[in-house]
């Protein structure tokens, strides 16, 4: 108890001697690390990808472990498409397993050190897959033994490289059997050969007698009615045809006295009711392109209106204007305004 004093006293003078830290106006803090342990070099180095935003201290424990550390933001950014193990925050889990099936996905837990150790145990464990072929197992040879009788020489039974037994030893050599006397054999008998008895007469059969059986008359053949002629073949009406075209005056589109030629492309459109046809409008080189395109097409809408009010269907009909880009005739030739009326 004394010494406790004492020792208190010292250190209360000791105190009030030394002068104030911050007497100058600086403030020495010195602070000490605890000393970090030394990353230990992996059993299994492997290419491992670091997903998201992960610390940078895992990935500089895991490099200095021997890996091939990858860090990407997101699993399309990813520079290969195998790895060892992945190691991702819990939102691109899924992403991951779909992305790399073949590769461990492991999901950061916050914490280095167990996420360090998560990843050697997997890379490390190495499992073997039930579809890898496995190795082969020689199986030593069997050997048949050989046994020892009596006048053979004692063989050896080998078991194994390293193991010999002696053969088993030979039983004893059975004992003779007592001999028996045997009874002289009797003088044979003489025997006669039987007499053969003669064989059964057997009774006569007599034949069943014959019926007569009745048979029923043929019935009589019957007449047939002579076959029909076969059918007189109609040929099919051959359609009527249109051959003619339809004429216009100088830069005109009346039909004027066309009824005939036009009644006659009425009657052959309405015999072949599966015919379409193209009414194409023409005009001579007289004027300009532009309106000579203008009155073809008014010519041929002409035609086609006149064949719809005989009863023609439109649908049937299709209106084009050449102009006078196709001259049939002379340059000079009247007949160049014309409209044709040609099968589709």
């Amino acid at each position: 108890m004394k010494w406790n004093l004492a020792g208190l006293l010292a250190l209360l003078v000791i105190d009030m001697r030394a002068p104030p830290a911050d007497a100058c106006g600086i403030k020495l803090v010195i602070k000490t690390q605890t000393p970090r342990k030394a990353v230990a070099r992996s059993s299994n180095p492997s290419h491992l990808l670091l997903l998201g935003t992960p610390p940078h201290r895992l990935e500089r424990e895991l490099s200095a472990a021997g890996h091939d550390v990858e860090v990407a933001p997101t699993v399309a950014a990813a520079k290969q498409t195998t790895y060892s193990a992945v190691v991702v925050d819990s939102a691109q889990a899924d992403e991951a397993r779909a992305k790399f099936p073949g590769a461990v996905i492991i999901v950061r837990s916050g914490d280095v050190t167990a996420d360090i150790g998560s990843v050697e145990n997997q890379v490390a464990r190495r499992p073997v897959r039930s579809t890898e072929p496995q190795p082969p197992i020689a199986a030593r040879e069997t050997r048949t033994p050989v046994r020892t009788g009596p006048g053979q020489a004692p063989t050896v039974v080998a078991k194994g490289p390293d193991t010999v037994e002696p053969p088993a030893a030979a039983p004893p050599p059975a004992p003779a059997p007592p001999k028996v006397a045997v009874a002289p054999k009797p003088p044979p008998v003489e025997t006669r050969p039987p007499v053969p008895l003669s064989p059964p007469v057997p009774a006569p059969v007599t034949p069943p007698e014959k019926v007569a059986v009745a048979r029923p008359p043929a019935p009589p053949p019957v007449e047939r009615p002579p076959a029909p002629p076969p059918p007189a073949v109609v040929a099919p009406r051959e359609p009527a045809r249109f051959h003619g075209e339809v004429y216009f005056g100088y830069n005109s589109a009346n039909l004027g006295n066309k009824a005939a030629t036009l009644d006659r492309a009425v009657r052959w459109l309405t015999d072949s009711t599966d015919i379409h046809v193209v009414i194409e409008g023409y005009a001579d080189p007289t004027g300009t392109h532009e309106a000579n395109m203008v009155l073809g097409q008014s010519r041929a809408e002409s035609v086609r209106d006149y064949l719809a009010a005989a009863g023609i269907d439109q649908a049937r009909m299709e209106v084009v204007s050449f102009g006078d880009t196709r001259l049939k005739y002379g340059r000079t030739d009247s007949r160049n305004r014309r409209v044709a009326i040609i099968k589709k």
